[in-house]
């Protein structure tokens, strides 16, 4: 686990776990609040988020807990057991998603990558649009686009934003949906909100040009423009997304 602080009031905590089967790192990122730390998804378990609470708490001192789902998916949500009696917040979607496919998911991936037995649990807050803790200048909302189900972490006071997998550099990877409307829509919204940090799930921090390199391939997909890329890893993020995307139109 690698530990970088973020801000005024940021710290990000990367894991090297998926690395070898999907090649990436995953950021658990958590916002020390007035009261509460606010902790921006939950990775692989209890296993992990008791290595992020000892931190925490040995760093800082005690505090309640506020906990985010950016989405459903099993490598964002298996740690919410350790939090069962906290807060902890998602879209409606979210909530849903995690309800129908959670245990499906963790049935397929927990050999591989649990550590101990998993609880699916779901979170007991849920908004549509958004959802403000005022007191923590911390603002959630719905931001559709790598998934349908995802949402965003604003930081008001410290100007940074956490976009959870609907940002990655220098494409959007993996897309999970196939409405490139509504996912320019959040692009254009993140851009808009000018943040000085863009914090991602699955990636190093970034400042707001990569939303601009996002919204450009976003609009790219929508003219069907071809695109070539030397990188491979690039590559092969762009060809996963076409077809995913013509996965859904012939079906």
């Amino acid at each position: 686990m690698k530990i970088s602080r973020v801000g005024n009031r940021g710290i990000l905590f990367t894991f090297m776990e998926l690395e070898k089967s999907f090649d990436c790192v995953t950021n658990v990122y958590v916002i020390n609040g007035r009261k509460n730390f606010i902790v921006c998804d939950t990775y692989l378990g209890p296993y992990y988020m008791r290595e992020v609470k000892e931190y925490l708490e040995t760093n800082y001192g005690k505090k309640d807990y506020i906990i985010f789902n950016s989405h459903s998916h099993w490598d964002h949500i298996w740690g919410n057991s350790e939090f069962r009696n906290s807060i902890i917040v998602s879209h409606k979607i979210c909530r849903d998603f995690i309800a129908d496919y959670g245990i499906e998911e963790l049935a397929s991936h927990a050999t591989e990558f649990a550590k101990e037995d998993i609880d699916i649990v779901l979170p007991n807050i849920t908004f549509e649009s958004k959802i403000t803790f005022n007191d923590e200048g911390v603002e959630f909302f719905y931001s559709p686009g790598h998934s349908e189900d995802s949402a965003s972490c604003y930081d008001l006071i410290d100007n940074v934003l956490f976009v959870g997998d609907n940002v990655d550099n220098p494409i959007p990877s993996y897309m999970c949906w196939n409405n490139l409307d509504k996912y320019k829509d959040t692009l254009d919204k993140y851009n808009s909100i000018g943040a000085d940090i863009i914090v991602q799930s699955h990636g190093d921090i970034m400042d707001n040009k990569i939303i601009r390199s996002n919204i450009d391939y976003i609009v790219k997909l929508k003219a069907n423009e071809n695109m070539n890329f030397k990188e491979e890893d690039v590559l092969k993020k762009h060809i996963y997304n076409l077809e995913y995307l013509n996965s859904c139109t012939t079906t």
